[in-house]
């Protein structure tokens, strides 16, 4: 379960739009794929949202590792070549497992696959604004990742926490949480470092903050 999604709702209550961001190892099991057990729990508390008034906007990773669970290559790929063609599998699977679990619930969702150059062009971000916000108006959860598809190194965001950001400035959220396998902000990758310190709270984005962040 995430209990942290439901406790960050319960105390402020000025909040109606939430962006939730989830990451590939929340998402799939040590074998590369998808863990229903967990995504079965994310959309309890999704739903638990809806149901409760909040308007909700998934960013969700894990297509590129549901196609790589997916598939077995026998021949060498570059890192594109890997992402555009287990993103074409596995991106599919997803959407049509998270379709599933929602249904159960009877909520609509709807496939939102973005690009970097798409938050740069001012039409295009009308655009996606336009979408995300009639989505919404519709009672439609919108499932949001990017284009994996059709991008390459140079205009990728870099990983989805970024495009949570940006989702959450387009769509004016109040409030976008993160959930992933690490508690938060360390003072440096606590993978690495064992020295690492967790920081419960950011008070200031300043060079010691964004040093830590990587």
């Amino acid at each position: 379960m995430f209990p942290a999604l439901t406790q960050y709702v319960n105390i402020k209550e000025f909040m109606r739009r939430i962006v939730v961001k989830v990451g590939s190892n929340v998402l799939t099991r040590e074998d590369g794929h998808l863990n229903v057990t967990r995504m079965s729990a994310l959309v309890d508390q999704l739903a638990w949202l809806r149901r409760h008034d909040y308007e909700v906007i998934l960013v969700s990773s894990g297509a590129v590792m549901a196609g790589r669970g997916e598939l077995q290559v026998d021949h060498q790929l570059d890192s594109v070549e890997q992402r555009q063609l287990f993103s074409s599998v596995g991106q599919g699977k997803l959407i049509r497992l998270y379709y599933d679990l929602f249904r159960e619930y009877n909520i609509k969702v709807g496939q939102v696959l973005t690009m970097k150059e798409n938050f740069l062009a001012k039409e295009q971000y009308q655009n996606q604004k336009a979408c995300m916000e009639l989505m919404l108006e519709n009672g439609v959860l919108p499932i949001v990742n990017e284009n994996d598809t059709v991008t390459v190194d140079e205009i990728k965001f870099g990983d989805n926490d970024t495009l949570a950001a940006l989702v959450s400035c387009l769509v004016s959220a109040d409030l976008c949480v993160t959930l992933s396998d690490i508690d938060g902000l360390y003072t440096a990758n606590p993978h690495e470092d064992p020295t690492a310190e967790f920081v419960p709270v950011v008070h200031k984005i300043d060079a010691k903050i964004i040093a830590s962040a990587g």
